[in-house]
């Protein structure tokens, strides 16, 4: 079960949360704090670190579980920002729903009930470029 059967609507959301996190995260939050696009991603990719230990203090396990994912996400997706740069950012974006979409195409046209799906799935995930 990698992504449910991801979908376009799924898809759509995703590229709005990133394109989110770019356009309010980055450039608006690095221009309110004057600071540089890199400093930014910097200083989020901290916070998160330095929250993630903590999310165990969240005693609903749902909640607990949505926020750490959340949270993880905007992190992987900052460090890959830090990686490329925000300047194509939307190419950037479009590049890790590629990456999803074959993520769940491979896993449910190719692994689904295999003995080593999993396994396979992520050899398969190490050999994809963002």
């Amino acid at each position: 079960m990698p992504l449910c059967g991801f979908n376009d609507k799924m898809l759509e959301g995703l590229t709005a949360l990133n394109e989110g996190l770019v356009e309010h995260g980055l450039e608006y939050r690095c221009k309110e704090n004057g600071e540089t696009i890199k400093q930014g991603i910097r200083r989020e990719i901290s916070d998160m670190a330095r929250l993630i230990p903590e999310l165990n203090r969240i005693d609903d396990t749902a909640k607990r579980i949505l926020t750490e994912g959340i949270v993880k996400y905007a992190q992987g997706f900052y460090m890959a920002m830090r990686r490329t740069g925000i300047k194509n950012y939307k190419e950037n974006i479009s590049k890790i729903m590629d990456y999803f979409k074959s993520m769940d195409s491979k896993y449910y046209d190719e692994l689904e009930g295999q003995p080593e799906d999993m396994r396979d799935l992520t050899n398969y995930l190490n050999s994809k470029e963002i």
